[in-house]
């Protein structure tokens, strides 16, 4: 019994212990991450396990940059029209209507299962006559 109630006992303080963890970290979150309206990465495409291209925008002026572990370099400096472009296929790529493919789908095999449920209702009833 002394057992039971020891188990019990370390179980719930590593649930507390856990909850301290996780309310800590958010906690520092606040003041390390900080968001910033002046800066913003826009897109990131990881190249390779240690160095990725990212599209990020400072102020007004939108920069190419490669990340990597050991330096960061600006790759090009975007134009006004190449940012209109990259904006426009952004927004077109975000507002693409999006079926109801799930309902759909629902829809469609709740009518089959209604309809092998008749099916075996009727052949249950030739079955017992």
């Amino acid at each position: 019994m002394e057992l039971f109630f020891s188990v019990i006992k370390m179980i719930v303080f590593l649930v507390v212990i856990i909850y301290a963890i996780n309310w800590s970290l958010k906690y520092l979150n606040r003041y390390t991450n900080q968001p910033s309206d002046a800066f913003q990465v826009l897109q990131r495409l990881s190249v390779s396990k240690a160095s990725s291209l990212a599209l990020v925008k400072m102020l007004d002026q939108y920069y190419l940059m490669s990340l990597s572990e050991q330096q960061n370099q600006i790759i090009k400096i975007l134009t006004p029209e190449e940012v209109a472009a990259y904006q426009a296929k952004n927004v077109a790529q975000t507002t693409k209507p999006v079926p109801n493919q799930f309902s759909d789908l629902v829809n469609k095999s709740m009518k089959q299962l209604s309809k092998k449920k008749e099916e075996a209702k009727h052949e249950n009833h030739k079955i017992k006559k």
